[in-house]
């Protein structure tokens, strides 16, 4: 798991009940909701306890853990969670001695906007990551998302582009993936080489975009 600094750490427990009240928890959502046993806000990021300056539009990630009576992902919960909490959010679930972790890229404005899908890592035993030297809360965000995510950042890469890039990345991997199967099957020698003309762009399009530094 990532190491926050100590500054940041308020480990602060409350009501599942209250929370469930405050999002307006369908019967699903409290039903999933019964997967947890406890839920805390483990730490809080932003200009003060970084010591920085703050950021308009990343103010606070709140880091928020849940202690688990089974090992099954509680995701209709979070999900519904992470929509009524209007700052950025990372998720840490713990079950028998393990950890599991999860975020998604979320737009904050006059809607909540949560990316199409979360990153996470399985349940593990818990290792210490250590962070880079963090500037500001934008750094913050990036270095939880290139570490769930599994791909590094560029230098001074904002949390927006970070994320776009990441997207355009994924795409380009089903593209690459797709047109080296329809080569493989492709008998027409012309149509053969159309495929590897458009194969050979997307690989160079993957290759300038998983470049440290543009």
């Amino acid at each position: 798991m990532l190491s926050f600094s100590s500054k940041t750490l308020i480990n602060r427990e409350y009501k599942l009940s209250d929370f469930l009240k405050q999002i307006n928890a369908t019967k699903e959502v409290r039903e999933d909701a019964k997967k947890v046993k406890a839920i805390y806000f483990q730490n809080v990021i932003n200009s003060q306890t970084l010591n920085c300056l703050e950021n308009k539009k990343y103010q606070n990630i709140y880091v928020i853990r849940m202690e688990l009576n089974t090992d099954i992902i509680p995701k209709m919960f979070m999900e519904a969670l992470d929509k009524n909490i209007a700052f950025h959010t990372y998720f840490i679930f713990e079950y028998s001695g393990e950890i599991s972790t999860w975020v998604t890229y979320k737009e904050i404005g006059k809607k909540i906007i949560l990316d199409n899908k979360y990153y996470y890592h399985d349940f593990h035993v818990d290792e210490p990551v250590e962070l880079p030297n963090l500037d500001d809360v934008p750094d913050a965000y990036v270095a939880i998302l290139s570490y769930e995510i599994g791909r590094p950042a560029r230098h001074i890469e904002t949390p927006d582009d970070y994320i776009k890039r990441m997207h355009k990345m994924n795409k380009l991997e089903f593209q690459i993936s797709k047109t080296e199967a329809a080569i493989i099957y492709e008998t027409q020698p012309k149509k053969k080489f159309e495929y590897n003309s458009r194969l050979r762009k997307y690989r160079e399009e993957y290759k300038d975009l998983s470049r440290m530094e543009e």
